[in-house]
């Protein structure tokens, strides 16, 4: 059997190739264990969203992107966020486009609910990418594994939606670190599951569950830290 394992360092358009490849109807987990993986995704899909003209919709729970933010200044990449519209759940810190903002709900099912009011507002009438950031961070609020089975459920159903397509990047050390570990669950509903983690001074994408293995013929894609910065410095 031939082996999908081709290392070659990847370049900007070969990326945006990757994610416009991203169908509506899809659930994609990234779960990243890599210093700047969260970072080069973020930086990435807001780059694919200005130059394609699909729309970028953030679901930021509790400041989660204020702080990858800050690394991306730090790092000399400049991003503009004008465009980006973000959906606040909690936190104080703003960045984007705010279109909506949801307080803490502890029940699921309300805060389904409510993140749904916010997404018909701020959707377009074409295709979308729903980009969840800090849902580790709703995990370890869960009181209990009945709460976050329910949660599962409600991301179990936005397979199959024929507008958006739904992209969870988690830290997953931080996610192994939880009462349990709700990665098999989230593996389990997922459509499309990548792992960045670091290679030396790469950073690569480990395609685990994922159509890109079998439209690129690989499971491995390496990316240099430096010509990232490059890219969106």
């Amino acid at each position: 059997m031939m082996k999908l394992y081709r290392p070659v360092l990847t370049t900007p358009e070969d990326v945006e190739d990757l994610f416009s490849r991203l169908w509506p109807g899809g659930v994609v987990l990234i779960e990243n264990r890599s210093t700047l993986g969260a970072e080069f995704i973020l930086s990435s899909f807001v780059h694919l969203s200005r130059n394609s003209g699909k729309v970028l919709i953030i679901e930021d729970i509790f400041d989660t992107l204020p702080l990858y933010t800050a690394h991306l200044d730090l790092m000399g990449v400049g991003v503009d966020w004008s465009e980006v519209r973000v959906i606040k759940v909690g936190g104080s810190r703003e960045v984007g486009n705010v279109v909506g903002r949801i307080r803490f709900e502890n029940n699921p099912y309300v805060y389904q609910k409510k993140l749904e009011e916010q997404l018909e507002r701020a959707k377009p009438s074409g295709p979308y990418v729903h980009l969840v950031l800090g849902l580790e961070r709703l995990l370890a609020l869960q009181e209990g594994t009945h709460n976050a089975y329910s949660l599962f459920n409600l991301i179990r159903q936005k397979v199959g939606d024929e507008i958006s397509t739904t992209v969870y990047l988690v830290e997953e050390p931080v996610v192994e670190g939880l009462r349990f570990n709700p990665l098999p669950m989230l593996e389990d509903v997922a459509t499309s599951v990548v792992e960045l983690t670091d290679e030396d001074e790469l950073l690569r994408m480990n395609l685990r569950k994922s159509v890109f293995t079998l439209l690129h013929n690989r499971t491995r894609i390496l990316l240099s830290a430096r010509e990232i910065m490059r890219w969106y410095g």
